[in-house]
């Protein structure tokens, strides 16, 4: 006898969500198809743990659905024509990744698959997890029904991950760190079979088959995990991390570390100076040697600014002492400055005292991007002469305007006069004559 269909429990998610999701599978019977809710989003549900994330498989044509979901429900469309997948942006910023239900080959370990269209059930198997490879129809007449051909629901209750088929390492090795991602958050533990699949790639090396620019992509994402000393304390444990980033140390304060840089990140805006990802990676890099530093520049295939971040990683505890040390702003500003901000970041992790930590954070709030108000110009205009002598005192008057000593154009003037007696002009100028 037929065990009876499983139905989720679709009243967890806003009201909304759910009505969008009606939607989605009646614009699908319109169009003769079938469209289900796949990803995150299924096994959060069963997981009761909140996750808002809408990505959808449609049996056929999946950017031919997109675009007519985007015409009826008032979105915007991106299409991604090699890998038959869209993402539907919704007036109120809601976004659908739409994709076609499809198959993957790997021409080689690493390489990035070619898809076809598929059946939903090709489509599930196919992913990486068997918690990921659940589905719910969103066809009006078994809206919410469950498909979990392959147990992802028994895995889910037993705390585990399980890989689909013994290649799954071999064909993405960056499965791995996906998984490292999943059992940190989760808490999970690994299935046998892929305990030791795991193994197996990780003596064939399977990362030396994955490009670089893959391969940082991943780390970033384990780096902004809520906890990811976590994430590469998992890599670690399974004899991953050093093949990855040698040098690299999860254990320790990096927890604590982590949690207060994630603070700091959340007071600074990311913008186009600094990366919250190269800061993660420079405390996750903390021990490491130089030599092990540019192993993992090279693996990460890093930008030049991101390598000039990492290369202070062996500096940092020196560099906080030095913060601590420093009584006034002036004195961290001498400290700090020239520093990539990810840097300067840093050394305010690893700064102890909390009135050096305020010093230093107070000097990173307003005083790092301190001008004076007299430039170049207007000193060769008060008779200093053009050259390489202007720039002890323009740098004389930031470290002044952050301890309080002058605050306007005025005190400028007075403090220049006073600190630089200005020298005789030279001959050849013709006021001097």
């Amino acid at each position: 006898m037929a065990e009876a269909p499983v139905t989720a429990d679709l009243s967890r998610l806003p009201a909304d969500t759910v009505t969008l999701l009606r939607r989605l599978g009646a614009l699908a019977r319109e169009r003769g198809t079938d469209v289900y809710l796949v990803g995150g989003l299924v096994r959060d549900l069963l997981l009761d743990v909140g996750s808002v994330d809408l990505d959808v498989a449609v049996v056929g044509d999946g950017p031919a659905f997109a675009r007519r979901a985007s015409e009826a429900l008032g979105g915007t469309l991106v299409v991604h024509e090699r890998f038959m997948t869209s993402t539907v942006t919704l007036e109120d910023h809601t976004l659908i990744d739409v994709a076609t239900a499809r198959t993957e080959t790997y021409e080689r370990s690493g390489a990035l698959p070619r898809v076809k269209p598929a059946p939903i059930d090709a489509d599930l198997r196919r992913r990486d997890f068997t918690v990921n490879a659940m589905a719910l129809q969103l066809a009006p007449a078994a809206f919410g029904v469950l498909l979990d051909p392959f147990g992802g629901a028994a895995d889910l209750a037993a705390r585990r991950l399980r890989i689909l088929h013994d290649r799954s390492f071999l064909d993405d090795p960056t499965r791995i760190l996906r998984m490292a991602r999943f059992a940190a958050r989760l808490e999970f533990g690994l299935e046998d079979g892929t305990a030791a699949r795991l193994a197996e790639a990780l003596e064939g090396r399977a990362f030396e088959f994955v490009s670089g620019d893959r391969l940082r992509e991943e780390i970033y994402l384990g780096l902004n995990e809520l906890e990811p000393a976590a994430v590469f304390g998992r890599l670690e444990a399974w004899g991953a991390l050093d093949t990855l980033l040698p040098g690299a140390s999860p254990g320790g304060d990096l927890a604590e570390l982590e949690e207060l840089a994630g603070r700091l990140i959340a007071l600074c805006e990311k913008g186009a100076t600094w990366d919250p990802s190269a800061l993660r990676l420079l405390l996750l890099m903390r021990s490491a040697l130089p030599p092990a530093l540019d192993a993992a520049a090279r693996k990460l295939n890093l930008p030049p600014s991101s390598r000039e971040v990492l290369k202070y990683a062996p500096r940092l505890p020196e560099l906080a002492r030095a913060a601590e040390a420093a009584e006034k702003l002036s004195n961290v500003h001498k400290v700090l400055r020239g520093m990539p901000l990810e840097v300067q970041l840093a050394v305010l992790v690893f700064v102890g005292p909390p009135e050096a930590r305020e010093r230093v954070f107070t000097y990173l709030r307003g005083g790092r991007g301190l001008a004076p108000e007299l430039t170049g110009d207007d000193l060769q205009a008060m008779g200093y002469a053009q050259g390489p002598g202007l720039k002890p005192i323009l740098e004389g008057l930031v470290e002044a305007r952050l301890d309080g000593a002058v605050h306007n154009r005025r005190d400028e003037e007075r403090w220049v006069r006073e600190h630089f007696p200005r020298p005789p002009l030279a001959p050849s100028d013709p006021s001097a004559n």
